[in-house]
């Protein structure tokens, strides 16, 4: 690849902080585990979340969960971040019918077994030039490896997801991509698909800009 067109770095990880900013990291270190309490921030120890409430994996209680996961600072990260063309045109090209059968197969094989042969490193990031909107949302709902399925929805990394749960699931995602993209077509629509030089480009500008 030219060297010119090397993406920058995601600047966060999902333990990353910035508590003076009111945005955490809630994954704790098996030490911190065994120390207690869970559930507080890994950085500054503050308790912000109501687990047993978000555990509930409720979608009418949706709006609570979704604010709640904006205190961490990868979700914050990805909730406020624009997504580029090629991201929102994978969503065009599917519309809001085709869409949720399409998150759907994508949890189930990034997330839906106890294992995955790349644990923790499934689910691109925006810089990387094949994420589309459905990658974006995993990271903003906890939907992009098991360890963040666990902390965020209360499901054990030790079995699979059930099919009720990938309902939840599926329906997070769809409230992400919507709020990313308001006025997705019902249809699908054609969209030309952009070179990869283009992509990598815009990937890049959105990442600095952000």
């Amino acid at each position: 690849m030219d060297a010119n067109l090397e993406l920058a770095p995601l600047k966060i990880t999902c333990k990353s902080t910035r508590c003076d900013d009111n945005l955490h990291c809630f994954q704790l270190t098996k030490k911190q585990l065994l120390e207690g309490p869970a559930g507080r921030c890994r950085s500054c120890g503050v308790e912000l979340v109501d687990w047993p409430r978000v555990h509930r994996c409720q979608i009418d209680d949706a709006a609570h969960t979704i604010e709640s996961m904006k205190l961490e600072l990868i979700r914050h990260h990805f909730w406020h971040l624009p997504i580029s063309e090629y991201a929102e045109n994978y969503a065009r090209r599917k519309g809001k019918e085709g869409l949720p059968a399409a998150i759907r197969h994508r949890l189930e094989v990034s997330i839906g077994k106890s294992f995955h042969p790349m644990q923790g490193r499934q689910t691109p990031f925006n810089t990387s030039p094949t994420a589309n909107v459905v990658h974006y949302a995993q990271h903003a709902t906890a939907t992009c490896c098991r360890a963040c399925v666990a902390e965020w929805h209360g499901i054990s990394p030790d079995r699979d997801i059930t099919p009720q749960e990938l309902d939840y699931l599926t329906e997070l995602v769809m409230i992400y991509v919507l709020d990313k993209i308001p006025d997705l077509d019902k249809n699908a629509q054609k969209v030309a698909r952009p070179r990869q030089r283009e992509v990598q480009l815009e990937n890049r500008e959105l990442s600095h800009a952000h």
